[in-house]
């Protein structure tokens, strides 16, 4: 992933409240991993509680990292490891967060959580998951757009995006 590189960008989790789309949860149940991770639906809060919680964080930043596909046949490996990356990157910003005194931080990732092989119920690592973006219900094609310029595209074909959310007070 050495062709990637890692935006962190600043904005008010206030404009948050624009951007949440029932229609964005219901595609996880057309995920494979549906109903088989605790940090994916239907096992987290309804769209309802993140609509009214995460609008009132005081801070939030969007990371957004663009990777490039060099071959079709990698990108299954490519789509992993790079969720795993962002999902790193998120959870080290939320410890560095917390270590320095903000009680209060969230952290959202790209995709469902693929820490285990196999993930247990309840989660047996709390304090390493997080919950998809898409899980609460936000639109991250529109909010990357609004946030950082960038227009998402789908198909997949030469580039994708992982994107995740950090919120804090």
């Amino acid at each position: 992933m050495e062709d990637s590189v890692l935006r962190k960008i600043k904005f008010s989790p206030a404009v948050l409240k624009d951007f949440f789309d029932i229609k964005v949860r219901e595609m996880c149940r057309s995920c494979k991993r549906f109903g088989s991770r605790a940090t994916c639906p239907p096992y987290v809060e309804s769209i309802d509680y993140y609509s009214t919680l995460l609008p009132t964080y005081k801070y939030g930043a969007l990371f957004i990292e663009q990777f490039k596909i060099d071959d079709i046949k990698n990108w299954e490996r490519l789509g992993r490891e790079s969720s795993q990356a962002i999902h790193k990157e998120i959870l080290s910003f939320r410890t560095n967060l917390i270590s320095n005194g903000h009680h209060y931080a969230i952290g959202f990732t790209a995709g469902s959580c693929k820490n285990c092989e196999k993930c247990a119920f309840p989660c047996r690592f709390p304090d390493k998951s997080l919950i998809p973006i898409e899980a609460t219900g936000i639109d991250v094609v529109k909010l990357t757009r609004y946030v950082a310029k960038i227009e998402i595209k789908f198909p997949v074909t030469t580039e994708f995006y992982r994107v995740g959310i950090i919120l804090w007070d």
